[in-house]
């Protein structure tokens, strides 16, 4: 068991450290943007509520790639070969994002913010636009990696480019040497000019070692196939968080601000269980391609134990530290005062999250999709949701009843998910009955 432990922490911390790398870029952006001014941090926010479904609904279409691929490399085939495919199929995910994102900033005003914020949300958003597919493009060749186990590099680029986009957003909006700053634009074209960066770099070390051949429409239907309910449950679970974040532009830059200051550093929180979920994806699934049941379980039990302690770590940092963490990135008191509150909503919805995310993880790599994303679906927008904007809007408790809503629908969630495979999957894995 001490070896499925290691061997599974040993996968994780290299791909933690591009998950943080990817969170931190936009963190970076919002860290300096709440230098520049408040109005800046708010817009920003809110043009990340609209933008980050789409980017992540395309960067969940290449979650599958890793445990799909470990899938047939514990059968014995060579994946080798089906990197071209991989190649086309994110680069098609990823202009067709692109596009979309670029003709829905023409409608900002649909989504009801508040006028000062208007013009700088369109702004923004049509220039990241066409960062989509270099981003995608990037996450798939990691994930192509990583299926595997080749994680190191790819990730060191991630956490590398957060500490050469906070470098380039000070001299984009602030100026360098004498020259003159544009302002919060910077942030948008720093963010495109890194996500180009970390392809450039990963393709150079690809093409060391990989030939490209042939692409096969077999496998990139497959891809599509297998990635798709894993996307969509990306789609619906990150717009959940950014409509709260739209939502809350209704209330003022106060509101706007302090709600995108806490959902950055939720999000970077998140992406320790998601990277646990990443890892397990890929040793679940390579073991399960073995048809190896007695790893399968190891790797589950690790992979649970490990997400037990995270929840231990992350409550305790957002219970006692709220106010230090806020202050990194304002000194506003308002938005402090209302980022503390919101802090202790997070904190008490770590088990939910962190489980959840986990046994979606586990649940990836036994090939089971579908059927999450349809309980994540039913949790966030038939529940979580409709109460949060209830508590919000009927009983005027604003931001925080958006929050509680995402509370509620975490936990509904993570109790779906629990029951789907602790009732379901479990038992037939201990008893070596799980078809394989």
């Amino acid at each position: 068991m001490r070896q499925r432990y290691f061997s599974l922490i040993g996968l994780f911390f290299p791909i933690i450290l591009g998950q943080l790398g990817q969170m931190l870029i936009t963190a970076g952006d919002v860290y300096v943007a709440g230098l520049y001014s408040t109005n800046s941090v708010a817009a920003i926010g809110v043009a990340g509520g609209i933008i980050n479904p789409f980017l992540l609904f395309g960067i969940g279409l290449m979650m599958g790639i890793s445990p799909f691929m470990a899938y047939l490399r514990g059968k014995g085939q060579n994946v080798e070969n089906q990197l071209s495919s991989v190649l086309f199929y994110s680069f098609s995910i990823g202009i067709f994002f692109s596009l979309l994102m670029f003709f829905t900033s023409d409608y900002v005003e649909l989504f009801g913010v508040v006028e000062e914020l208007v013009k700088p949300i369109r702004t923004y958003i049509k220039i990241v636009a066409w960062s989509f597919p270099f981003a995608i493009l990037f996450q798939a060749v990691k994930e192509f990696l990583q299926a595997k186990e080749k994680v190191m590099v790819p990730n060191i680029i991630s956490i590398s480019s957060v500490f050469i986009n906070v470098g380039l957003n000070f001299v984009l909006v602030f100026g360098f040497a004498g020259v003159g700053g544009i302002g919060e634009i910077g942030l948008a074209y720093a963010s495109l000019s890194i996500r180009v960066l970390m392809l450039i770099c990963i393709l150079v070390y690809l093409i060391k070692s990989h030939v490209l051949e042939k692409v096969s429409i077999k496998i990139v239907t497959d891809l599509f196939k297998f990635n798709f309910p894993i996307g969509f449950l990306f789609f619906i679970e990150v717009l959940a968080f950014c409509t709260v974040t739209v939502l809350s532009g209704k209330f003022g830059v106060i509101d706007a601000a302090a709600n995108n200051l806490i959902i950055t550093f939720a999000s970077i929180s998140f992406m320790v269980p998601l990277s646990l979920a990443s890892a397990s994806s890929v040793k679940v699934g390579h073991s399960y391609g073995e048809q190896n049941l007695e790893k399968v379980n190891g790797y589950i039990k690790a992979s649970l134990s490990l997400g037990g302690l995270y929840i231990l770590f992350s409550m305790s940092m957002f219970l006692l530290f709220p106010k230090y963490l806020l202050a990194v990135s304002t000194n506003d008191p308002a938005v402090i005062e209302l980022g503390v509150k919101l802090f202790f909503i997070v904190a008490l919805f770590q088990v939910a999250d962190v489980l959840q995310v986990i046994l979606t993880g586990i649940l990836r790599g036994l090939g089971v999709t579908k059927l999450p994303s349809f309980l994540v679906f039913l949790g966030y927008w038939l529940i979580g949701i409709p109460t949060g904007s209830y508590l919000a809007f009927n009983l005027d408790m604003r931001t925080q009843g958006l929050w509680w809503g995402l509370a509620t629908a975490l936990t509904v969630v993570s109790l779906f998910l629990f029951g789907l495979f602790f009732i379901k999957y479990l038992p037939k894995l201990k008893d070596n009955s799980l078809s394989v």
